[in-house]
């Protein structure tokens, strides 16, 4: 069974890249990307390959996205 987010931390995930100027389609994309490179990937993703998909992006939208990583991380599962 997954886990998700309820609706305001799902919001409050995403702020910084709502805040940075991407459209809430540029950022599902983005997260798409995130899961399905976790779901093929083997092991655990290193930082340089999370922070990869934002590489071609402005300075403002990697540092956000830096942010949205870390507020998943903050984030507290099912388990906790």
């Amino acid at each position: 069974m997954s886990w998700c987010a309820p609706p305001e931390q799902q919001l409050w995930i995403v702020q910084p890249l709502i805040e940075a100027g991407l459209a809430m389609d540029e950022i599902r994309a983005c997260l798409f990307q995130l899961a399905f490179d976790d779901i093929v990937r083997e092991g655990r993703a290193t930082a340089a390959e999370i922070h990869g998909i934002v590489r071609d992006q402005p300075a403002r939208v990697r540092a956000a996205w830096a942010e949205m990583v870390g507020r998943m991380l903050a984030l507290s599962g099912p388990d906790a």
